[in-house]
């Protein structure tokens, strides 16, 4: 209490202590209680304003700058599965009308021939495998219509053949132009896998 008592107050410190209160008033009663979007573009002066004052997405992207160097090679990644022979797990032959092999990729034969339905034998089990045949035209020009195939051996995929009725065996049938009756026909037939 004696301390208060020796300090005088002037009329100029409460002067300058009611001037700092209205201008600290102010300034908080602004900060809290102005509307949004009471500042317009009349009030800011030009460049006082940055980015960080102002919410994300709200200021347009300017141009792309130019892309930065290279990154190092990252690690080599694990050993993938190892994969099938490739065309060494593809056996084919284009077979002429009248039951001869005219190409292959080897260990094909014709083992039985009657109009229209061949039997070839590809030396191993055809089960599960994809069998394709198309319409060739080695020693043959005629029209014709579609070419069949299938596995012998009565399986669900396949066909129960007249010969030779095991799984190492397909039969491909060739039809002419009506596909209702069986004719002679070049064709290639191809094993996968």
């Amino acid at each position: 209490m004696r301390i208060l008592r020796k300090i005088r107050i002037s009329p100029a410190t409460v002067i300058a202590c009611i001037a700092l209160t209205v201008a600290l008033g102010g300034t908080g009663y602004a900060a809290f209680k102005l509307p949004a979007n009471s500042v317009t573009t009349r009030e800011v002066k030009n460049r006082s304003l940055l980015a960080v004052d102002f919410k994300l997405g709200q200021l347009p992207k300017g141009p792309a700058g130019p892309a930065g160097p290279a990154g190092p090679a990252g690690p080599a990644g694990p050993a993938g599965p190892a994969g099938t022979g490739g065309a060494a797990s593809v056996k084919w032959a284009l077979v002429k009308p009248d039951g001869t092999i005219a190409a292959q990729s080897g260990g094909l034969s014709v083992s039985s021939h009657s109009t229209g339905q061949y039997i070839i034998d590809l030396g191993g089990a055809v089960a599960a495998k994809l069998v394709n045949v198309s319409l060739g035209l080695a020693n043959d020009n005629s029209t014709r219509g579609v070419a069949i195939a299938g596995p012998c051996g009565g399986t669900a995929e396949g066909f129960a053949c007249p010969a030779n009725n095991d799984t190492n065996h397909v039969i491909v049938r060739t039809y002419g132009t009506t596909n209702a009756v069986l004719e002679d026909h070049s064709f290639y037939v191809s094993v996968t896998g």
